[in-house]
């Protein structure tokens, strides 16, 4: 499948919900809504039945899961380098590093590769790598977000980190893609009512997840510290990419296991990194600017990503 019919769903999408929001047509109690139900229950169906019919994986996650984690550390590092030789604030150091690696996995990742793999022969098990993968990404990265906004404060407290790790003890997409595979590992299948209910539900998380994230940056504002904010992208977009397709190559990463690392590594930062800097007193402007930028510009990682794994 074209590149641009990858895609242009994806973007399409995206815009849409930027469109809504700005013309009132869904305000922000109805995109607050739709968002928790995407997230609460759209996008578990799906990570739960994908993760419960889903073939041995085993092989393949460690590439995919260890390249991502490599360019991660490298890009959190960097981040707060950069942060420190632009003179940045002190509380400005912690939000780059952060919204350096912090992707935004299961509202763009997964859509984007369930387009880019649909109709292919292997389809159920590259998609089911991607969400195991995923789901081990996103409890790594609260993990180091929890670390790196904690290091950043100047008096470290339990009361910064206990909101970070409730939120990842309870976290729906995690919680369902574990549900999954526990599923998985007793050789059961899913009854057929609730295969096709699971089905039906999740089908509507991937156009749900991407009118969300156009209905939450349509009025996110860039923010004053720019060169922080520009730093972050750059390091997100560019050098994340640009370090998984390295270490991917080296380590013998080919086909649909560099594809999904590839993807996942252009993602634009997630909405999550706004709610964690603002929890633990980072500079919040510096996380909400690079959400908008990274998604923006994603139009263009993303499509580089897609023509480097074809």
């Amino acid at each position: 499948m074209g590149i641009f019919n990858i895609l242009s769903p994806v973007l399409l999408l995206v815009v849409l919900g930027i469109v809504l929001a700005r013309i009132r047509f869904s305000g922000a109690v109805f995109m607050g809504e739709l968002n928790r139900f995407t997230f609460y229950v759209a996008l578990p169906a799906s990570l739960f039945r994908t993760a419960a019919i889903s073939g041995d994986s085993g092989p393949e996650l460690v590439g995919i899961v260890g390249t991502v984690l490599s360019a991660t550390f490298l890009a959190a590092v960097a981040g707060w380098v950069a942060s420190v030789l632009l003179k940045l604030p002190a509380s400005s150091h912690a939000a780059v590093a952060q919204s350096s690696f912090r992707a935004n996995l299961a509202y763009i990742g997964l859509p984007v590769l369930a387009y880019a793999f649909e109709g292919q022969p292997d389809e159920k098990n590259h998609l089911a790598a991607a969400v195991v993968a995923m789901a081990i990404l996103i409890s790594i990265f609260n993990v180091l977000a929890i670390i790196v906004l904690q290091v950043g404060r100047h008096q470290p407290s339990w009361s910064g980190v206990k909101p970070g790790l409730r939120a990842l003890g309870t976290n729906p997409l995690l919680l369902s893609c574990s549900a999954g595979l526990v599923f998985n590992a007793t050789d059961w299948s899913l009854p057929l009512f609730l295969d096709r209910t699971l089905e039906t539900i999740g089908a509507a998380a991937v156009p749900m997840a991407l009118i969300c994230i156009g209905g939450s940056i349509a009025f996110i504002k860039l923010g004053k510290n720019i060169s922080g904010m520009v730093a972050a992208v750059v390091l997100k977009l560019a050098f994340v990419p640009a370090m998984v397709f390295t270490i991917g190559t080296l380590l013998g990463l080919a086909g649909a296991d560099l594809r999904i690392a590839m993807v996942f590594a252009a993602c634009p930062t997630a909405a999550a990194a706004f709610v964690m800097a603002r929890q633990m007193e980072a500079d919040e402007s510096v996380a909400s600017g690079s959400i908008v930028l990274s998604t923006m510009l994603s139009a263009i990682a993303l499509p580089v990503a897609l023509w480097l794994t074809r």
